[in-house]
C-alpha cells in the first residue's frame, strides 16, 4: 500500500513537472509602448525577404512567416508565396508575446498580406525585446537617411 502511494505521488509530481515545462501562454502587446511604434506603418524592405508557409508547427500565431535571406537563396524555393524585394513595403498590425517555461519570452510582429490568389493571410515575424528592424525602415527613416546621404558633400 505504501509503495502504491509513493508510485502515485511520483506520477503526480512528474505530471505537474511536465505540465510546468510545457506550459505556455500568449499575450497581445499591440498597446505596449515598446511595440506601438512598429505597428500600422509601412516599412521599406532593406533586405530581401520572403513570405512562406510553415511546414513545421513551430510558428506560434500563424501558418505563414517572413523569412529573411539573400536574393540568391530565394531563386528556386517553391515554398515562397511572395517575395519582398528591396524597396517594397511591409506593414505589421499586431504585436504578440509567447511565453513558455521551456523557452521563455518570444516576441512576434504580425501582419496581413493579400496573395495572388486573392486570399488574405496573416503572417508572423519573430522579434527581439528592444528591436530595431534592421531589415526594414519606416518611410520617415528612409527619407531622413536619403537626406543625410544627399546633403553629404
Amino acid at each position: 500500500m505504501i509503495i502504491a502511494g509513493i508510485f502515485i505521488a511520483a506520477l503526480v509530481f512528474m505530471g505537474l513537472f511536465l505540465w510546468f515545462i510545457a506550459y505556455s501562454s500568449t499575450t497581445d502587446l499591440s498597446h505596449d509602448q515598446r511595440f506601438k511604434p512598429y505597428l500600422n506603418k509601412a516599412y521599406i524592405v532593406k533586405q530581401p525577404s520572403a513570405l512562406k508557409r510553415s511546414i513545421e508547427s513551430s510558428n506560434r500565431f500563424s501558418a505563414y512567416y517572413i523569412d529573411v535571406s539573400s536574393e540568391e537563396d530565394f531563386k528556386n524555393d517553391p515554398s515562397i508565396l511572395k517575395k519582398y524585394h528591396i524597396g517594397d513595403t511591409i506593414t505589421f498590425s499586431t504585436a504578440k508575446k509567447y511565453f513558455s517555461y521551456h523557452i521563455g519570452d518570444s516576441y512576434y510582429l504580425l501582419g496581413k498580406e493579400k496573395l495572388d490568389s486573392g486570399e488574405i493571410i496573416e503572417f508572423e515575424y519573430g522579434a527581439n525585446f528592444d528591436y530595431s528592424p534592421a531589415i526594414w525602415e519606416s518611410l520617415d527613416e528612409f527619407l531622413e537617411r536619403r537626406k543625410i546621404i544627399n546633403d553629404f558633400p
